[in-house]
């Protein structure tokens, strides 16, 4: 079973009291017996001075002592008065219940304990000053040890009695200072889940603020990423509404029409079609795992020369079947922790936009520079370009500049800013190659190098 906060709090401080109230009981009740102790000391010594002072000398017969009612506890006192003389001794008064022989085990002198019959006793011997007269008294040690508990009794009755009153005053301030954590809780039971605005932090206890703080950020990051996300299923949508129309049509031209060229023109153009379909859904799954991942993944050491060297490698027959000259400068690149999968798919990313909007016959540039507190990656072409002030736009889903008979999906330059963005490296975007095109700016940041 789990304890609410206020069960725990109120069983926690009680336990605390208790535990507290029990040792201070014990310390009390162990005070209690040594100051009883104490007085009981005083007391035997002071009927033994008592005794002396009255003793005199008289018949050699013992004395008796007068019938009267007396307390309750006067049985639990015991007193011989004994006298000296020739080597003799001769006891001269004794208190009832007290034998007439010297009792076994007390001392002739000072404090002493004792059995006598059943019990145990405290004792005070002493003589007077001609050494004559002897005198004992004894105390039932029982009447210390109950007298000891009454005072504990006394002193725990009040706090036994004061607890349930504690603990629903405990209670109660407990209840009062749960009260923000209850409303906080009654808040967000109320929210549906579309509602993602912020918590207030006015009138908080100042415990539940970082918890409040945190809450609302992570109203902001869900918020967002609804946001993104219908974004993107729309965007996704409209896209794939296209092609698939396309795709369609070029069948029912296929299937319909009794002329072979121009059916194989179809087949073309369809086989073409799902072509761009299939790189969109490619597209659109690197961009989704791009935006469910709050982090760039595993980071390693890499060397970005040779990683940028073998997508260069691996785009040139592209380069070469669209008639488009590739070229790589690449300086020796300082070791940087990074994903190389995700690195990759940036340089990829960057050349293969490069090269669908490159011209015939154009150029499409790779360049590494290394800079005293950054390495510089930028990709360059001397296609149609962006006009300068369309450029802030670049990197949004699915917007797409200049021809759009260049086969593309408007999201390879979104996958790049995002990469860029888990690598903290920024990304600019300006204008290619002599004056022409665009060339896309990447800056790794020293912090990155490993």
């Amino acid at each position: 079973m789990r304890w609410s906060i206020q069960a725990r709090l109120l069983g926690l401080s009680m336990l605390a009291v208790l535990t507290v109230g029990l040792v201070t009981v014990w310390l009390a009740y162990q005070r209690a017996v040594h100051e009883v102790d104490e007085l009981v000391d005083a007391q035997l010594a002071q009927y033994v001075r008592i005794m002396l002072a009255l003793a005199h000398d008289g018949d050699d017969d013992e004395v008796e002592p007068p019938q009267i009612n007396g307390h309750r506890y006067e049985s639990r006192l015991l007193f011989q008065i004994w006298r000296r003389e020739h080597g003799r001794s001769e006891l001269l008064l004794r208190s009832p219940d007290a034998p007439r022989e010297w009792p076994k085990g007390v001392a002739q002198s000072g404090y002493s304990e004792a059995r006598i019959g059943s019990r145990t006793w405290r004792s005070f011997t002493a003589l007077d000053e001609d050494g004559e007269q002897l005198a004992w008294a004894a105390l039932d040690l029982d009447i210390r040890d109950d007298l000891a508990r009454e005072i504990a009794k006394g002193n725990m009755r009040p706090y036994l009695i004061g607890l349930p009153i504690l603990a629903l005053v405990l209670w109660l301030a407990i209840q009062h200072g749960l009260a923000p954590l209850r409303r906080l809780d009654a808040e967000l039971a109320s929210r549906s889940p579309e509602r993602l605005d912020a918590l207030p932090e006015n009138g908080l206890p100042r415990e539940l603020n970082p918890l409040v703080r945190t809450l609302n950020r992570l109203f902001g990051r869900v918020g967002q990423t609804l946001v993104n996300e219908r974004r993107f299923t729309s965007d996704a949508a409209h896209e794939l509404r296209t092609p698939l129309a396309a795709l369609r049509m070029q069948l029912q031209v296929a299937q319909r029409t009794p002329d072979d060229q121009e059916r194989q023109s179809a087949i073309a153009k369809a086989l073409r079609g799902t072509g761009r379909m299939a790189h969109l859904v490619t597209q659109l799954l690197a961009l989704a795992r791009l935006e469910s991942s709050g982090a760039a993944g595993e980071m390693t050491t890499l060397d970005l020369t040779a990683l940028l060297g073998e997508v260069v490698a691996d785009l040139e027959a592209m380069a070469a079947e669209n008639r488009i000259r590739l070229q790589a400068d690449l300086a020796p690149s300082p070791a940087l922790a990074g994903n190389p999968d995700l690195l990759r798919a940036l340089a990829r990313n960057l050349i293969d936009n490069a090269l669908r909007y490159a011209q015939p016959g154009g150029r499409v540039t790779v360049s590494l520079a290394r800079r005293a507190e950054a390495v510089i990656v930028r990709v360059a072409d001397d296609g149609p370009g962006v006009a300068p002030e369309e450029r802030e736009s670049l990197g949004l889903r699915f917007h797409r500049f200049g021809p759009q008979s260049a086969e593309g999906v408007g999201l390879g330059l979104s996958i790049v800013r995002r990469i860029a963005e888990l690598h903290g490296a920024g990304i600019s975007f300006g204008e290619g190659l002599d004056g022409r095109g665009l060339g896309v700016t990447v800056i790794f940041p020293a912090g990155s190098a490993a």
